[in-house]
């Protein structure tokens, strides 16, 4: 067994020094599927199309799934695919992001399969380097490394190695980061920081059949994160490339940043904690890790629900807020989840301040500590000059 993992690491050196010296001779058997849902996104989605089209990767399908467009998009989208055959379009109602990538799964027939939204771009070589990546490690996923682009500057976001993982190093080192990221738990688990974004991960379409992956959605934009969690559980091997091949541009218009109220939160954040808890069971294992799950998770959604309170939709009182706390908050076995709030890693700011006056039950300090953090970070967000300050706010830390 060693003398095969030895040989294996042989095999992966070559490669890296292949790679730098030829470049991106992959062959490219296999068909990648790049799946892209569109809703009223006729600002970028010339640009999102074109930077996959481009690819050094050519052997690719595009498949534009459109929700219920009711802007130019899907007539931008018909020009370019007139102009290269590799496109296909789907018109369908509008039922959101998760029908729109299940739909798309549903009638992709390529080798490989991705994500992309339909404001981002890719960049030229990140398929032909993560398919490469993928069959000289014969794995069942391949993570790129991740930029952002905010009003046009791009600067580094999500930083991996050159890797692969299998066994208890999957657990360790992109399992357990991703399930306690903001936490640190007593638990071995590697230093990097593990986003739930699925627009960075290339998939073996056998593997997605096999695991009857899917997504699905209970509150609000966690699908990336279920699939993430539950592809993550089930992989035999992953790997990781330091390459940026994704720029996910931060739009603070986009129906992310609408910070919209949800109601009746608490019953639908429990629905998702049980999906992630039933992906990881089996793996996991361990009693104990599973516990500093569930508080991690449940101080994240206690997070999350002031979060939502602040919506500038919802109308609140004093007493209408010490009512949602009681429900959504107070009554989720706050108790014993609140404990995690020590575990929160150092300079997380945010979670540190709004956790801390948590556990000492200050309902009003709290709620006014979110709105206050909340408004400091859209403005940070508009200036790169200010992206540390926004990191530390939110908790980010790189690598």
């Amino acid at each position: 067994m060693a003398a095969e993992k030895q040989l294996q690491e042989i095999k992966r050196l070559e490669w890296l020094v292949r790679n730098r010296v030829i470049g991106n001779m992959v062959k490219q058997d296999g068909k990648v599927s790049v799946i892209i849902p569109l809703y009223n996104g006729e600002k970028h989605i010339e640009a999102t199309v074109n930077s996959i089209l481009h690819s050094d990767y050519r052997n690719l399908e595009v498949l534009i799934i459109n929700d219920g467009s009711t802007d130019n998009s899907l007539m931008i989208c018909e020009r370019l695919r007139r102009a290269d055959n590799r496109i296909t379009i789907y018109d369908k109602e509008n039922e959101g992001t998760v029908s729109a990538r299940n739909y798309g799964v549903s009638r992709a027939e390529g080798a490989y399969l991705c994500f992309c939204d339909q404001d981002d771009i890719v960049d030229e070589k990140c398929y032909s380097k993560q398919a490469g990546r993928m069959e000289l490690d014969q794995s069942d996923i391949c993570m790129c490394s991740v930029g952002r682009s905010i009003d046009g500057k791009r600067s580094a976001f999500e930083l991996s190695d050159d890797a692969c993982y299998e066994g208890d190093e999957i657990l360790e080192q992109l399992l357990y980061p991703l399930l306690f990221n903001d936490f640190d738990p007593p638990v071995k688990m590697g230093a990097k920081n593990r986003y739930p974004h699925i627009w960075s991960c290339m998939f073996r379409m056998d593997f997605w059949k096999k695991c009857r992956l899917k997504f699905r959605a209970y509150v609000n934009f966690e699908d990336d994160l279920l699939v993430k969690t539950q592809a993550l559980a089930s992989a035999r091997r992953v790997s990781t490339i330091a390459h940026i091949g994704y720029y996910w541009r931060v739009n603070l218009s986009s129906e992310t940043y609408a910070h919209k109220y949800i109601a009746h939160l608490a019953e639908k954040q429990q629905k998702c904690y049980e999906d992630m808890y039933r992906s990881i069971a089996g793996r996991v294992g361990d009693g104990q890790t599973l516990e500093l799950f569930k508080s991690a998770v449940y101080c994240r959604q206690y997070l999350e629900a002031i979060h939502n309170l602040a919506s500038p939709e919802k109308k609140k009182t004093r007493k209408t807020i010490q009512q949602y706390y009681e429900k959504n908050i107070y009554s989720r076995s706050f108790e014993k989840c609140i404990t995690a709030a020590k575990m929160v890693k150092k300079g997380k700011v945010k979670p540190q301040i709004i956790l801390g006056l948590l556990a000492g039950k200050h309902t009003m300090l709290s709620y006014y500590a979110e709105v206050i953090l909340d408004y400091v970070l859209l403005i940070t967000l508009h200036s790169q000059t200010l992206t540390k300050i926004e990191r530390k706010l939110k908790g980010i830390r790189m690598g």
